[in-house]
């Protein structure tokens, strides 16, 4: 399963931008292809003024699909579940179609796999080509893009597993991409979320970890880790951009300023101009171990 995930995985940035062209077509998808697009374009995270609030930010988290299975047994209900809206779509798409459709060439790249270990960096989402002409290549197109979407979302999943290592503590972490529609733009956010198991341990506190990428035509390349533990906090910005380093370095007290707003103690709060060092996962128990 992991190889035929790895070869056929991609961001589901490329299948939201065309699902919001096709939707925009009357008549071009039947009706239960077009009302299943509906739900996986509801997805998205939408910033039209530019803000987006925490509680769009917990739900999306919560609904991101790599938690689909756990929920599922232990019966709790799946509104608006991201994997299971791709299933749907992936569904309905194919019995449109007849049956799975051989894939369809996309001429493009395919996002970089989640590995577990590495820096979280985000690409650019590139506009895809205008949609084929004919109601059945787009729907082999569709169908191309949401089995990549998939077979991502399953590797977000197995990069979310706790550490194979018995002497590690088995700590929860999960890793999950998220849809933000920005004016028009889509941007693609990678983010990570895990429990310090320990230092909770070792000190009786709650200890939480966040790290993030975006990449955004207006700022380029940022991202960020902020550690809290109780009520303290530390955050640690980058920008890949000199011009946007530099600006957000401006808004250092203002944040330090939010952060106190909330009832948090800030520590460490600084930013660097560059984005993270590739450097290669330990070998034991990672993905690309899995599939060698």
């Amino acid at each position: 399963m992991l190889p035929e995930a790895l070869g056929r995985q991609d961001s589901p940035g490329p299948l939201l931008m065309s699902l919001a062209a096709a939707v925009q077509k009357p008549g071009l998808l039947p009706e239960p292809v077009l009302r299943a697009a509906l739900g996986v374009l509801a997805q998205r995270i939408v910033a039209s003024d530019g803000k987006v609030q925490v509680g769009q930010i917990e739900q999306a988290v919560a609904r991101s699909g790599v938690t689909l299975e756990a929920s599922l047994l232990r019966a709790e209900p799946q509104a608006r579940d991201a994997k299971a809206g791709l299933l749907a779509l992936r569904e309905a798409v194919g019995k449109w179609l007849g049956g799975a459709p051989a894939p369809a060439a996309t001429g493009r790249e395919a996002a970089p796999p989640p590995i577990k270990g590495l820096p979280l960096r985000a690409a650019m989402i590139e506009a895809p080509p205008p949609l084929p002409d004919a109601a059945r290549d787009v729907g082999r197109l569709l169908h191309s893009e949401v089995d990549a979407a998939v077979s991502r979302v399953k590797l977000m999943q197995l990069a979310s597993l706790p550490d194979a290592d018995p002497g590690k503590p088995a700590a929860p972490t999960l890793r999950m991409e998220l849809p933000f529609l920005i004016g028009h733009e889509l941007v693609m956010a990678q983010i990570q979320v895990g429990r310090d198991g320990a230092r909770r341990e070792a000190e009786r506190k709650r200890g939480w970890t966040l790290r993030f990428a975006l990449n955004y035509s207006a700022t380029g390349e940022v991202g960020a880790e902020v550690g809290v533990l109780g009520k303290a906090v530390n955050v640690s910005l980058w920008a890949a951009e000199p011009e946007t380093a530099s600006a957000m370095a401006e808004t250092l007290p203002e944040l330090t300023r939010a952060l106190e707003a909330v009832g948090l103690k800030p520590g460490a709060v600084r930013i660097r101009q560059g984005a993270p060092a590739e450097v290669r996962p330990p070998q034991s128990g990672r993905l690309l171990d899995s599939v060698s």
